[in-house]
This record gives structure tokens, sequence and C-alpha cells, in this order.
């Protein structure tokens, strides 16, 4: 349809040049080449030349399935045990069935219930990518145990078996283009994927010679496929012709004496790691975490509390009192339903304050990374750390000092600690829409309300780590994009003319690839950040048009005059 009215604004010229194009490349003339190492692509500085792992399904179908399987979390016990543990997932089975035992009173369990869900589709966006692993992280290792035992079989030696009967060639690729079911149940796969995307391998081709000597599969199973059965070829490939293949003269430090080795960007990376790991790692965020979560766990008592008790009367109160005002009058049932609710809210709540500081432990982490990169031009600071020293006086240097950067820069979790921080940002999101409202609404009782005070208790806290990583990603960002040491290198090689006239012009070169360089790092270093965290331009604008304009509703009820806070520019 898009095509059809588009040829309507179609000139002449246009109509010719796609005439041209369907011919396509097959009928041009070929002749070997090769990939150029020596030179560098725009990715080496963005930092996608070290790729990550990435899904193969959007995040509205992983979402969906990372619901599918909280909810009938039963049913895929199983697969929820591979992603986990036998004990996580045995206690969130009990979770989930206190929860069933309660279900009559869905207001109480509400909250969670949306902790659970949010917790699952979190980890579920976060496992996704363990099934879609490039070949040279072991695919079979990602499978079920089904598949892996019938794939493991046409592996020898990382060629195929003299070519397999031609029936089993063809259930092989459909192997690899099936996506890992959930649970060896159709059902359950339609459930998840949708009927359109589930696997209809067919065994019927045997013997037709589709799959004899000139085997033809199509350009991806053909890449899935060598790929898969000759793993070590494709990592071969990978290390002839990628960056961290070059080597660098750098100064290391053995026992305070000075020494001089050729370094590649892995050796020196997995130095810095070693000096990563040894940094220790406060407890202060973890244990604020516990608080939070002690103090959300017992919130409903304190408030029933609060509202029944005089603050005179506290001390002449016994126990069973203070149980009685809060809970109600002896009663087993009472108590087992108060009792499956707080641990209900104390080990979701636990876990999710547990999320939080798994990010906030990996942003420290990358922040240490950015500190030590920094110090390799810095001969006291590298000293110091007893890391790797390099300076960028010639063009390979700054080549090898780019490709570290944009090393670094993918060491470690991302896309998983993304996914909780974003998860994280749209809790706190939620949050404040929500107590907006409720302000606009009832603000003479909204003290009034429980749901009022917790939802206070979890805005505080959203806002703490999110205050707490947005520094950590901002500094983290300041210190990749740190321009002045390649100014302190240009510094540097004004001393180097100096000293050496006759070494002048080459030195000139190496000082406007520098320019080059710092102009590089600052077009390419900015993209949709909110004070350093990664924030997807679609986040960026709701939280610019409901938060703000909800905080504007707010002030401007209290204030008496209209403000609007969303048409200020950040």
């Amino acid at each position: 349809m898009c095509q059809q009215i588009g040829a309507y604004d179609q000139q002449v010229w246009e109509k010719s040049l796609e005439q041209a194009e369907f011919n396509g490349i097959d009928s041009k003339p070929k002749r070997s080449g090769h990939i150029k190492t020596d030179l560098i692509d725009v990715d080496l500085v963005r930092g996608s030349t070290f790729s990550k792992a990435k899904p193969d399904s959007p995040w509205t179908a992983l979402t969906r399935k990372g619901l599918v399987r909280v909810l009938l979390f039963p049913f895929f016990f199983q697969w929820w045990i591979q992603v986990t543990s036998r004990s996580i997932s045995t206690c969130i089975l009990v979770l989930y069935l206190m929860q069933g035992k309660l279900a009559s009173h869905i207001n109480i369990l509400f909250g969670p219930m949306c902790l659970m869900l949010l917790l699952g589709t979190v980890h579920c966006q976060i496992v996704s990518t363990e099934s879609n692993r490039s070949p040279s992280d072991s695919p079979v290792s990602s499978t079920s145990p089904a598949r892996r035992r019938r794939l493991g079989s046409y592996s020898i030696g990382g060629a195929m078996d003299t070519k397999v009967k031609p029936h089993e060639v063809e259930r092989l690729r459909t192997e690899l283009e099936r996506p890992a079911s959930d649970t060896d149940d159709t059902i359950w796969e339609e459930l998840l994927q949708g009927p359109d995307t589930a696997s209809t391998g067919s065994s019927d081709s045997e013997g037709d010679g589709r799959y004899g000597p000139g085997l033809t599969l199509p350009p991806v199973s053909i890449y899935r496929l060598t790929s898969f059965l000759s793993p070590q070829g494709h990592l071969s490939w990978l290390q002839a012709c990628h960056p961290s293949r070059d080597r660098v003269s750098v100064i290391i430090w053995e026992q305070g004496e000075c020494k001089k080795a050729d370094m590649s960007v892995l050796e020196i990376s997995g130095i810095i790691l070693t000096r990563v790991k040894v940094v220790e790692q406060g407890m202060g965020y973890l244990a604020l975490g516990g608080l939070f979560t002690a103090t959300l766990a017992l919130l409903p008592f304190v408030f029933r509390l609060a509202q029944q008790l005089d603050m005179k009367r506290l001390s002449s109160l016994s126990l069973v009192e203070l149980a009685v005002m809060v809970v109600g009058p002896p009663n087993t049932q009472i108590y087992a339903f108060f009792f499956i609710t707080t641990v209900e809210r104390l080990c979701l709540t636990g876990l999710f304050f547990f999320m939080m500081c798994v990010a906030e432990r990996t942003y420290k982490q990358r922040l240490v990374f950015a500190k030590l990169f920094n110090h390799i031009t810095s001969a006291r600071k590298a000293k110091k750390w007893e890391i790797p020293h390099f300076r960028l006086k010639n063009v390979q240097n700054i080549k090898m000092w780019l490709s570290l950067r944009s090393f670094l820069k993918r060491r470690g979790p991302q896309r998983s600690v993304d996914v909780i921080v974003s998860s994280i940002f749209l809790l706190a999101l939620s949050i404040a829409f929500i107590l907006c409202t409720q302000l606009l609404n009832s603000h003479h009782t909204f003290l009034d309300s429980e749901t009022n005070w917790e939802l206070m208790v979890w805005g505080s806290s959203l806002i703490l780590f999110l205050l707490r990583l947005a520094t950590l990603g901002s500094e983290t960002n300041c210190k990749y994009s740190n321009v002045s040491v390649l100014l302190t290198e240009q510094i540097n090689l004004y001393l180097k003319m100096e000293k050496k006239p006759n070494k002048k012009e080459m030195l000139n070169i190496v000082n406007n690839v520098l320019k080059l360089a710092t102009k590089l790092m600052k077009e390419l270093d900015t993209p949709f950040r909110l004070l350093g965290l990664t924030v997807n331009p679609l986040i960026y604008n709701i939280t610019r048009v409901v938060i703000l304009s909800a905080v504007s509703a707010v002030v401007s009820d209290l204030l008496g005059f209209n403000i609007r806070l969303w048409k200020i520019k950040p």
C-alpha cells in the first residue's frame, strides 16, 4: 500500500533507477578482497565495535512473555530454575502460592502482586539474550538439554561430518533457526511467541536432492550453520580483523622497577579488570535498601498503631495489647493472613531493592574503569595503581587508546543494568504521577491514607537511588569524555618539537590526529542523557509532559497562578 501511494510521486528517473536496482549485484563481476585492519571505523569511537548480546524479540514481546511466565509461574517452573536457581525459584513459587491462598483479599495483595509482575518481567528482559548469543559464546550451552543432545552430534572437529544425511542437515538448520522453547509443550510456545513464529520443521525432504553436494541454504542459515559447526573459524576471523589484536609498547612497574612490554588491548584491559576487582565495594546502599525494605514491610502495622494509639499510653501497654491494636483480636486466620502479607512484602521488596543495589554497584564499577582508563596516560597515577602506562606520541598509540576506551566502556553488564534502571525510572515516574494526582484531589486528607504514605516511602527511596545512579553515570561519562587528557598530550607533543626539531613534521601529524579525536569524541558522546543516565527519547518526553505537567498543576494550585514547568529547557 505504501509503495502504491509513493508511486504517484515518482518521476521517470526514479522508475528507471528502480529498474536498474532490481538487477542487483549478481550480474556484476567480482574479485577477491580483504578488510583493511589498520584503519578504524566510527564504531570504535562510539563504542559499538565491541558488541554485546541483544535479544531478537522486541521489548513488547519480552514483556508479554514475562507477564505470562509470572502469571502462570508453576507451568514455567523449570524455566525459572534454569534462569535463576532451584532455591530462588522455590521461594518465589511459595510466594506465588501464598498469593493464590489470599486471592480474595485483592486490595491487600495488590502491591505484592504488582511487585512480582515487575520483578518477573524485568528478569525476563535481562535473560532474553541467553538463547541469542553468538556462536563464539557457546550457543549449545544456552539451549535446552534435548536440543543440546541433538545439535552436539553434528560438530566433529569443527566441521560437518562427511555433509551427514540430507534430512539430518535440514533438521539441524531448523534447530538453529528455532528459538529455544520454554517448555516442551507447543501450546506454551505458541502462547509466548505467537503461532506465526512457532517452528514448523519438516522431515519430508529426505532424498529430494535439495541438500546434496550443491547445498543451498538461505544466507542467514548458512552463516549460522557454518558458525555453529565451526566456531573457531568465526573466532579466528574476528581476531584477525579486530582492533584488539594490535599491540602497543607500554611501561609497567614490577617491584618499583620500570620496564617495557608490548601489550594488546585485551591484555591491558585484563590488568585493569584485576585492579577493579580489588577495589572495596561499600555496603552503604545495601544497608539503605534493607532499611527501606523493613520500613515498607512494617509500614501498615505502624500506620494502624499510630491511628489508634496515644503516644502517652505507649509505655504503659504490653506487647499483647499492642498486637491486638495493630492486628485485631486473637484469631489464627487473621494472624496467618498478616504473617503471609508481611512475608510477601518483605521478600518482594527486598528483591527489588537488591536489584537496585546491583545496578548501583555496576555503575560504581563503571566509574572505577573510567578512572583507571584516565590514569593510563599519567605516569604517576599508573604507577600508583600498577597499571600499564603509555603516551599518545604516535598515531598507532592514539588508535590503541581509542580501542581501549571503546573496550572498557563495553565491559561488564550493559543492557541488563539498563533494563533495571529503566524499570526504576518508570516506577518512580508512575508513583510521582499518582502522588501528584492524589495531592490535587484531596490535599487536606492526603496524609490520612496508608497508600499515600507507602507511595511516599517508595518515591523517596527510588529518587535516592536514581540520584545516586545519575551521579555515578555523569561522573563516568565525564571521565571517558575528558578532553584534558588529549590536550595534555598535545602539550607534550609541542615539548617534543622543541627537543627534536627534526621530527616536527611527524609530531604535527600526531597533533592533528589528536585534534580530530577530540572533535570526534565531542560529537559522538552526546546521546539522550538524563544526568548521565541513558534514557529512551520516549521516556524522556513522557517525563517532560506527564510529570512536569502534574507538578505544575500542584504548584499552580498552591501558589494561585499558572506555571508551566514542562516548557523549561533542560
